[in-house]
Order: structure tokens, then sequence, then C-alpha cells
């Protein structure tokens, strides 16, 4: 059992894989049983957040809270889209977790979570808030992310211009991310500003739809944990977004306006007023540009275990999607070779003697005819140790 708190992931390998190509399809296939059988009291959630709500802190206290483990459901980070892994929800089908991850709403997402029976937590955050945060974020941390492209050398912009820059280009997935959730039936929507105003009662509505017990204690005592572990979470204060040029406003409400049924909304309403305050301020008011964070120590690498069985792993995925004559050549030589010369290793005379001269040849024969056709990998799902999926998750 995983202990709480701590980083769990999956990944694939492909372990048999000789004899496992077997099949014409391009496509790898992945042998699941989604059953619930015998695990319906366990608690799993999905925190599905925004990027920048305080999502890593919030799933931190839930964890610490109700002694949830925290895991990942996906396979990597980076600029890969955080869709769920089912061999990961398979894996786990029978722990208590909370996943956090930047994850758009899908029916198939919602299918999984279904078959998983996996609480939808989504959190979202005013949008102005947002930009300032991932300017932050971009140069404390890592440029690299999943919902807009950006690279070290776009860093050394001015700070209006970064931001402008960050909500052209992020904000129509944010605004993605909110519409798919809010037409959601399964997952309740909860705003970061109504947990940084209170936070005790926040994680526990989120505890209550998750349907978890929890007692004002066990919920406080799991914020203290969360702080007293190091939080990821930047200012932790709702406003910050008061500084933004009136264009990058203005460019950003016009994006909402295009959905005139989500005028009324709570979260939108809110945005208006922070737009109205923010645009009364006058276009000719300069505001004094923020303190860009200090530079990021080195960043935590995967093992090199976790490397090399990736490097491998894909290797060996190609080996069996591609035809491959010179290594099918090579396997016909031997069995080739083996029967002129070797074919004797175990002696006739002695019982099963003239297996091995039949069953060499035949497999190198068997395993080079399947070279040359398109096969496919039926990958066995093995699970990372907890300290490589610590070291992945250090990246994101």
């Amino acid at each position: 059992m995983n202990q709480p708190g701590k980083y769990v992931s999956c990944g694939i390998t492909l372990g048999s894989c000789w004899g496992a190509l077997s099949s014409k399809d391009n496509y790898p296939i992945m042998e699941i049983n989604c059953s619930s059988e015998g695990d319906a009291m366990s608690h799993h959630v999905l925190v599905a957040c925004m990027p920048k709500s305080a999502s890593t802190f919030i799933s931190s206290a839930i964890a610490n809270a109700v002694n949830l483990n925290s895991i990942n459901l996906i396979p990597s980070y980076g600029r890969r889209e955080q869709e769920l892994c089912e061999i990961c929800l398979a894996q786990n089908a029978k722990l208590d977790y909370v996943a956090q991850h930047h994850i758009k709403h899908s029916t198939w997402t919602e299918e999984l979570c279904s078959d998983y029976d996996v609480s939808i937590i989504v959190l979202i955050r005013s949008l102005f808030d947002v930009v300032v945060s991932i300017r932050d974020h971009v140069h404390r941390e890592s440029p690299v992310n999943p919902f807009f492209y950006l690279d070290k050398q776009h860093l050394s912009r001015d700070r209006a211009e970064l931001e402008h820059m960050i909500a052209m280009l992020a904000m129509p997935w944010y605004i993605n991310f909110y519409m798919g959730w809010r037409s959601s039936k399964a997952a309740r929507i909860f705003m970061y500003e109504d947990f940084i105003a209170d936070p005790d009662k926040a994680i526990g509505e989120m505890l209550t739809f998750a349907g978890i017990p929890a007692t004002t204690a066990q919920i406080a005592a799991g914020l203290e944990a969360a702080k007293s572990k190091g939080s990821r979470i930047n200012v932790g204060k709702a406003g910050r977004g008061m500084d933004l040029k009136p264009e990058t406003v203005m460019m950003i409400m016009d994006m909402m306006a295009a959905y005139p049924e989500i005028q009324d909304d709570p979260y939108v309403q809110m945005m208006k007023t922070q737009a109205a305050r923010i645009l009364a301020a006058g276009t000719d008011q300069v505001a004094a540009p923020s303190p860009l964070p200090a530079a990021a120590g080195a960043t935590l690498r995967p093992s090199f275990a976790m490397r090399a069985r990736r490097y491998f792993r894909r290797k060996m995925r190609l080996l069996g999607k591609r035809r491959n004559p010179l290594i099918a050549a090579g396997l016909l030589a031997i069995a080739g070779l083996y029967y002129a010369f070797l074919y004797n290793l175990i002696p006739n005379s002695l019982m099963g003697g003239r297996i091995d001269d039949l069953i060499v040849p035949a497999a190198c024969v068997f395993v080079a005819a399947k070279l040359l056709t398109r096969t496919k990998v039926r990958p066995v799902p093995v699970p990372f140790r907890a300290t490589d999926a610590a070291a992945s998750v250090s990246s994101h």
C-alpha cells in the first residue's frame, strides 16, 4: 500500500514482446479490467483544475485531511495534454486516492470516471489573476506547459507584452476548460476565490461532494499539513490582475463574450466586476511593474533507470510496429546456421533430443515472419517506483 501524501504513477512496459506479436493492426491493445467489484468503499477523487488555481495545495490538503494517497493518473507531463490513462485508473482502483490534473472535459473522461467510481472536483480562477500567476510561474519554474507554446526566448519580453501574449494564447484553453466542465453534470465546480476566502469551508464542501466524511479538526489538520510540507501556491490571493493593461483585459472579456449563455454565471460576473475596476483605473495610469520572481534552482530529473526504461520501451514498441527486414534476415540466418551446425546441442539419443532441432529454427522463422508484417504489441502495465514518479512530478 502506498503511503499517504506520496506520489505514485504507472507506466507501460512491453514485457513478453516477442510472444505478443500476433496481429495485423497497427495499434497496441491493453488488457484492462475496470471491474469495481470488491472496491466499492474506495474513495477516488480527481481534481480537474485550471493551472494556477492552487490545485496542488488543495489536493495536498484533501489527501492529508482524510488520509488519501496523492497519485498520478497520467504517464507524463511537459507539453502533453493531461488526459487520463486507463491503465493508471485500473491499477489504482482499490486505492484511496486524490489525483490532480489540468484536464479539459470530454465525454470519454466522464465515462472513465464513472467506470472507476471517481468523483470530479473542478477548480477555476479569475482569468485576469491567472495571467499574472502564469507570468510568475514561467519565470520562476519553466515555460513548458500543455496549454500553449512558450519557450525561454519569449521570457525576455517586458511584463505587459508577456502578459498580453499569455492572455492571447493561453486563455482560449482556459475558456474551453470552463465551458466543458460547466456542461458536465458529473462534476462540481469550485472557485479559487472562495477557497482563499474560507479554506476550511471550501475543503469541507469538496469532501462532502466526494462522499468522504471529515471533521473540522481533520480539515484544519489537512490544511496545516499542506502548508508545512511546502506548497507550490504562488501568492495565494485574489485580485492579482489589477495591473493588467486595459487592452489585455478587453481581449479576455471579448473571448468570454463569445458565449452569451454564461454572462450571468457568478464566475463571469466576478470577472466583469474585476474588469470594470481595472478599466476604471484609466488607461493613462502606468502601474509599477511587479518584480519578477527569482530564477529557480536546478530542476530534478527522472532517475537514470526510469529514463533507460522509457528508452527501451519506445524502441521495443517501434520494433513491434514496423517492418524490420534486416532483423528478419538475421533471424533466418541464425535458423540456417543452427540447423547446419548446432542442431545437435541435445544429443538425439536422449529423451527429447530432437526437439531442439525443430524448436529453435522454427521460432526464428516465426519471429522473422512477424517482423516482415505490420504487427501490434500487447503492453503489460507495470507501475513505476514511487521515487521515479516523484521525480517526474517535480518537472510539472
